[in-house]
Parts: structure tokens; sequence; C-alpha cells
């Protein structure tokens, strides 16, 4: 009968910050903006190219919510987007990707604005609930007049 192999702590905490390196490594390599978001929609963590397309410090980021009126986020047709509306509200309630979202993003401290192409992806625990949630942020300003 094959042994099972018995890791310690200090193990399993190399491991976790060594997935977390890498993890990181691939993320901030990315031009597209990638964020991480619990089961209540609030921000975890983010690459640069994140905080950079909403005009925000990493700090920032992570402390505003997603659907905070801070952004004045539109649709397409210049619609206020509702909470129902942002795709990781979808994302964690219906347990499926919301893919191709196209949101307006008001940058006050830009003084601009951002039109962005969002995809969410829920990552389930093995209950079945919402463990986090993975949004990609994609710049399509070019595609808009405004």
């Amino acid at each position: 009968m094959a042994k099972t192999p018995h890791l310690d702590i200090d193990q399993l905490d190399n491991a976790y910050q060594t997935g977390e390196e890498a993890f990181h490594e691939l993320i901030d390599g990315m031009s597209i903006g990638v964020g991480v978001y619990n089961a209540n929609a609030a921000p975890m963590d983010c690459n640069e190219a994140a905080h950079e397309l909403l005009g925000l410090s990493k700090e920032q980021f992570i402390g505003n919510s997603a659907m905070d009126p801070y952004w004045k986020v539109t649709h397409e047709d210049g619609s206020k987007f509702e909470t129902y509306d942002f795709p990781i509200i979808g994302a964690i309630t219906n347990y499926q990707p919301k893919l191709g979202v196209i949101m307006g993003v008001s940058r006050p401290l830009l003084n601009d604005k951002v039109w962005l192409e969002v995809n969410t992806h829920p990552h389930l625990n093995p209950d079945g609930t919402i463990n986090y949630v993975f949004c990609t942020f994609k710049d399509v300003t070019d595609q808009y007049d405004d």
C-alpha cells in the first residue's frame, strides 16, 4: 500500500507562497486587467493593469466596491448599471460566467471615461458555493465615441 506523504505546516506555507508567487507572476504580466473578488463581490486582489485601467492605486482598487456609485458605470446606451446588472453579481448569483459585458466607467481621478469589456468566471468550493470570482477588464475605449 502506498504511503501518503506527510506535509508539515512549514511545507504547506511554502507551497502556498509558491502558488501565490506563480499566480502574481502570471497576472502581473498581462495587458488586460485581472481582479479577484470574494463571494460578497468585494475586491481581494488585482494586477497592475486592472488598477491602472480604473485610474486607482492597488490599495484604492481593493478598498472600493465593484458596485460603488463613484464609478458612474453605464451601459452602451448610456443607462446606469443597476447592482443586478454587474457581471460580478451575475456570476455570483447564477454560478455561471458572464462574458463580453461592455461597461462605460467614469474615472473621476483622471476626469475621463473608459469603456471596458468585462468577463467574470466564478470558482466554486467543493460544496458548490462561490469561493471567488475572477474578473478580466479589457480596454475597448477606441471602439466607442463618447
